[in-house]
């Protein structure tokens, strides 16, 4: 990567809060209740802003539980050169209320990343409280971007990066390269951020932190941004390295592990976990992987280095649904793989889908009884959103013949729930269906006396209370949330 002197830049680096709206894929009453997490791609950006000397602030209004208003009154007292935000495709409007107040109260630029801002950069650039855009992996163009800005140049030709020209037209100038060494990427900035305020709902420990060992991921399920995207490794000793920093620097004694598939090089794996071992690190961590990327000796590997748990993504209990999500594996494989990964000694999270194509009521009672039949720890039940960059995206423009996602974002009243390709269930049907699969799984009176028995602390027992009673009791999503900005 080249390297450039930003010293004496400022940037400010601020993640807004965000609420349960529509064409999401979770149900409101598990978002509201699945915990706490840092924003591992503005933590990325801000360790390769400071790897070229910028002065960087962070501020995780959502954490903190911030007020526009404390926000505000941070930014103007470290008085940031840019402002920069990550920005995701159906939480756009929620995201932009945030930047449009702010850039009111402190009149700096704003500049915007993200995986959304590959798909729609142009659009996202014609709401004017954004100036500059960032596509790709920051690495490649922010830098660029920045150097120059702080020489007074407009960035022509920078690949990666979208804005306005002095005709007021919005450039992109096209895609950067990938970074392909990635153990050379700066780590995440942790020290901004106080990392005892975060958790997810099933966490055991504070200083809880996410940590990616990967990137880009070489299977090509059709509901995935990631598919086929350049798979590039992490070093084991790199990846150790940033554990074993986050223990001795912060204190964080749990990660998750947010790689699309982190087993998907056996040996690495096995690498990884020996290091952890070798280092005796008191460490625990989840990861998530495919269930035929799995072996059994891997597996005792990863137990023995403090592995607690793994996300597989079931999907489906039915196999020509399975089939066409290009998933690999059939419904044996993943019966197998649970109870292997449970004989290891480690807790089993199943992700399904509703709403798939070919999917009925039918299909998703399978999918039911599927996760019902396996020894699961917990499961999560989405409903299938189809995102702009994916085949299942793909699916839905030959369907239905418009570009749902590019009318919304340069239409804030463009609001409706998406359809779902080849799927015959309604919103609402679905919506319902996701509710009793919710209900089915989690209140099963062996499943509650045994989550009860695993139960920490007063605060865990609270949050395992209120989800319950919401899933009985919340109807389905309305219209959009605004958000309170107070």
């Amino acid at each position: 990567m080249e390297r450039f002197d930003l010293s004496g830049l400022k940037v400010s680096l601020v993640y807004p809060p965000y609420g349960a709206i529509k064409n999401e894929p979770g149900i409101r009453a598990v978002k509201e209740n699945y915990g706490v997490f840092p924003s591992l791609s503005l933590l990325y950006v801000a360790g390769c802003l400071e790897q070229h000397g910028v002065q960087v602030q962070y501020i995780d209004i959502n954490a903190e539980n911030l007020s526009l208003e404390e926000t505000v009154q941070r930014l103007r007292a470290f008085g940031p050169d840019f402002i920069g935000y990550t920005i995701t495709t159906y939480l756009f409007y929620q995201s932009l209320s945030w930047i449009k107040a702010i850039k009111e109260e402190v009149e700096v630029p704003t500049i915007v990343g993200g995986v959304h801002m590959g798909m729609y950069p142009k659009e996202s650039l014609s709401h004017s409280c954004l100036d500059y855009g960032v596509t790709g992996e920051a690495e490649m163009s922010l830098p660029h971007l920045l150097d120059s800005l702080s020489r007074g140049r407009p960035p022509e030709g920078i690949k990666g990066v979208v804005y306005r020209n002095e005709r007021g037209e919005v450039v992109y100038n096209g895609d950067a390269p990938l970074l392909q060494d990635v153990s050379e990427a700066a780590w995440p900035a942790r020290h901004l951020q106080d990392n005892s305020l975060y958790y997810s709902f099933i966490s055991k420990y504070k200083n809880f932190s996410c940590l990616m060992t990967s990137r880009g991921c070489p299977y090509r399920c059709i509901f995935c941004e990631q598919g086929g995207l350049q798979f590039r490794p992490r070093s084991p000793n790199d990846v150790v390295d940033e554990i074993e920093l986050g223990l001795k620097e912060f204190g964080i004694r749990e990660y998750d592990f947010f790689d699309s598939a982190f087993t998907i090089q056996k040996p690495r794996v096995i690498e990884i976990c020996k290091e952890i071992n070798r280092r005796k690190l008191d460490v625990i961590w989840a990861a998530r992987t495919r269930v035929d990327c799995i072996s059994n000796e891997m597996l005792q590997w990863m137990a023995k280095a403090g592995c607690v748990r793994i996300y597989y993504g079931l999907e489906s209990g039915n196999r020509e649904v399975l089939r066409t999500l290009l998933k690999a594996a059939d419904l044996e494989q993943g019966r197998a793989t649970v109870k292997a990964t449970r004989d290891a000694g480690i807790d089993v999270f199943g992700y399904f889908m509703v709403g798939n194509p070919g999917e009925d009521r039918a299909t998703v009672r399978q999918t039911i009884r599927y996760a019902l039949s396996m020894d699961l720890d917990y499961a999560q039940f989405s409903k299938v959103t189809p995102m702009p960059g994916t085949q299942l995206y793909d699916m839905y423009l030959k369907e239905f013949g418009e570009d749902y996602w590019r009318e919304y974002i340069l239409d804030e009243d463009y609001d409706s729930y998406i359809p779902r390709p080849k799927c015959s269930l309604s919103e609402e049907e679905i919506q319902e269906l996701v509710q009793l699969a919710y209900v089915r799984f989690y209140y099963r009176p062996l499943f509650a006396a045994r989550s009860l028995a695993r139960v920490k602390s007063v605060g865990e027992f609270k949050r395992s209370v209120s989800t319950a009673w919401q899933m009985l009791i919340q109807k389905p999503e309305g219209q959009y949330q605004e958000m309170d900005l107070s």
